[in-house]
């Protein structure tokens, strides 16, 4: 028997439109009922998640930022927060201007940018949300206040072109002291070394008391990797990368079909 899922979201729990469908709803509900605890775990911040913890009355610690940060988002209780040494974070923010990648920081309690086309979708997904749903974003044309006055949990660097997002990955590999992971196209994670899904799973199944094998984890791209190779039951969307399919123990429907609900049905009886 499971007890402990957890769920990335983008991608995942998360439909194309970026909504939570109502057959995804019900089987959460299910979950709880038959006691098994529902955890989210994301390369999204706290402070981009206030609208789903809220509307989905999450009452489990979430696994925010790849798993630098593991916190309640309501009562303020914190199991594990990591930070980018600083000196990294300054060598990355200028290794990004230097070559014109797009990058946000992650902090527990902000998200911190310049202008770019990811900030820019952050602020029109939130144009609709009531105030308490809205993610605190700090927005600065000043690189150099960005990267000497923020501690991030993660940094978000973004590059479409595929010849450039390689030479990112090659640049990225020369620094010590962090990981990283592709949690979209085109976008890389930076995380402290250590700090990934599977281990903040693993955190927390040991704060919980519950074993590796009752363990059923939902993922679709490759920062879902650990977590997925981790549990008991790995479970890949049908729309995830062909890599994560490869090593999961069960592939479900896509993201716009239910897939989720479909395989809690499956394995949660």
């Amino acid at each position: 028997m499971y007890k402990l899922a957890v769920f990335d979201m983008d991608g995942t729990l998360l439909n194309s439109k970026g909504v939570v469908s109502e057959e995804n709803i019900k089987a959460l509900d299910y979950l709880k009922e038959k006691g098994v605890k529902t955890v989210i775990a994301t390369g999204r911040p706290l402070e981009l998640l206030k609208k789903y913890t809220i509307e989905l009355e999450v009452d489990e610690y979430v696994i925010s930022c790849n798993g630098s940060v593991i916190a309640h988002p309501f009562n303020g209780n914190v199991i594990h927060e990591n930070v980018i040494d600083k000196d990294v974070v300054i060598s990355i923010v200028e290794m990004c201007e230097e070559n014109g990648y797009g990058y946000l920081l992650y902090t527990k309690d902000a998200v911190v940018s310049k202008d770019n086309e990811r900030l820019r979708l952050f602020k029109r997904m939130g144009k609709d949300f009531p105030k308490e749903h809205l993610a605190n974003i700090i927005e600065t044309e000043d690189s150099n206040y960005i990267k000497n006055n923020y501690s991030p949990n993660k940094i978000l660097i973004t590059e479409k072109d595929p010849i450039k997002y390689e030479e990112l990955k090659e640049k990225l590999s020369e620094y010590e002291g962090i990981e990283f992971s592709q949690s979209w196209r085109g976008a890389l994670d930076v995380s402290p070394v250590g700090d990934n899904k599977g281990n903040a799973v693993k955190k927390l199944s040991e704060y919980f008391g519950i074993l590796q094998e009752e363990i059923i984890t939902f993922g679709d791209n490759l920062n879902d990797l650990s977590m997925i190779k981790f549990a008991g039951m790995g479970v890949a969307m049908s729309n995830g990368e062909d890599e994560l399919k490869e090593v999961a123990n069960y592939i479900t429907s896509t993201n716009d079909e239910n897939g989720v609900a479909k395989a809690i049905y499956k394995f949660i009886k």
